[in-house]
């Protein structure tokens, strides 16, 4: 203290003395206390250097005091239960299950804590201060945001439709193993892709946990009631079946055509049904030379009582008083049945049903081919010069119907 300082304060009362004293103990009180409280703020931004500051919170997670990758790591187990929930897309009892994450959603969770950071970086002394003093937050929150790439969804349709669409099938007969089975007509189906996707993004959104497939049914244009009469012949065997329901009901020994005369195979049809049909001599010129031009509806006709067209050219069932050449191969391709058993057959069978033709076993030829006489000769009934006369080509009237 100077002479001056000195004899100014020595003039003060003592209650002056008193008052100056506090005022300078209050300020230096302060003034320590502002420069405690700078040195606690900077102590305490050095602590969260590179950390978000306490108060934050992202998509509901505190990330206050976490760096970078801690925040991320935090913020993505708690939104990891929504990225991976399965959702189920179901059709008729099928159903594929599939989760967001696996159709490439994603969140921007590294995009919101950079911004937590950058927050946390920009907020000033003062905010820090009272942060620090008055423990105060920072006051940042905000959710994550989740994008569902609509490409991924289209494409998890795309190959459920690849494997679930099929088409439609037809009824149709199977008769590969020389019998017949009906195989059913089936139903196709086709994925609605665009509605099937718009369906699933939906429900991602909103956080539902199954979505429908949309699906088409296609229908076949046969269902199969074509089926419920099929006619089968077995060449070599020689025997005729008929199936009612897909079930043989009647059997019958037939005369199919010789080796020369072969009797054609595949799938044909009834197309006429003949009463009492008229032979029309379709070979004057060469074997059937010596046979009249026509022989009128009786025991003598060689297609005896009835006749059943098929859709093959100049092949039918018919009937024939020459039984001895049941159970052979004997014929100009026809097949010969006994007149009361072709009566049957006429009296059940419909236009229009199938006829299926096969070989079954080894053929068993009842004429032996001759270079010196035009047609087959037999070799074992007296008959038989008459009977390879018989032509099973006819050129006759025909009806569509049983009248005749």
């Amino acid at each position: 203290m100077n002479f001056f300082t000195s004899s100014l304060w020595s003039r003060l009362r003592p209650s002056r003395r008193a008052t100056v004293i506090l005022v300078s103990v209050v300020g230096a009180l302060v003034v320590l206390a502002g420069a405690g409280a700078a040195y606690a703020t900077y102590d305490y931004s050095e602590r969260y250097e590179g950390r978000i500051l306490p108060g934050s919170q992202i998509a509901g997670v505190n990330v206050g005091g976490l760096d970078f990758d801690q925040a991320v790591g935090a913020v993505r187990a708690a939104i990891g239960p929504q990225l991976n929930r399965e959702i189920r897309v179901t059709t008729d009892g099928r159903s594929w299950t599939i989760t967001p994450k696996e159709l490439g959603a994603r969140s921007d969770a590294r995009h919101v804590v950079e911004a937590a950071l950058q927050a946390s970086r920009e907020a000033s002394f003062v905010t820090r201060m009272q942060m620090r003093l008055f423990d105060r937050d920072l006051g940042f929150q905000q959710d994550v945001a989740i994008t569902y790439p609509r490409q991924g969804a289209r494409g998890f349709v795309e190959g459920i439709a690849k494997s679930y669409d099929r088409e439609a099938v037809e009824a149709k007969l199977d008769y590969s193993t020389g019998w017949v089975e009906v195989v059913d007509a089936r139903e196709g189906r086709v994925v609605n892709v665009r509605r099937s996707h718009r369906s699933l993004m939906q429900a991602l959104r909103n956080e539902e946990p199954r979505t429908e497939l949309t699906v088409k049914t296609v229908e076949p244009e046969e269902e199969g009631e074509s089926f419920d009469q099929v006619l089968l012949v077995r060449i070599g065997e020689n025997k005729l079946y008929l199936y009612e329901d897909g079930q043989i009901t009647r059997t019958w020994t037939v005369a199919t055509g010789l080796p020369e005369y072969m009797t054609p195979t595949g799938l044909y049809e009834v197309t006429e049904l003949r009463y009492m049909p008229t032979w029309v001599n379709p070979a004057p010129d060469t074997w059937g030379a010596s046979m009249p031009e026509s022989i009128p509806p009786g025991p003598s006709n060689p297609l005896g009582v009835r006749a059943i067209n098929w859709s093959a050219p100049a092949i039918r069932f018919h009937g024939t008083s020459a039984t001895y050449s049941l159970g052979y191969n004997a014929s100009h391709g026809c097949v010969r049945m006994a007149n009361e058993e072709v009566i049957e057959l006429y009296d059940i069978v419909k236009l229009g049903t199938p006829i299926v033709s096969v070989v079954a076993g080894e053929l068993k030829p009842l004429y032996t081919s001759s270079s010196s006489d035009p047609e087959p000769i037999a070799e074992n009934d007296a008959e038989a010069t008459r009977e390879t006369q018989e032509t099973d080509n006819d050129t006759g009237n025909k009806k569509g119907n049983k009248q005749g």
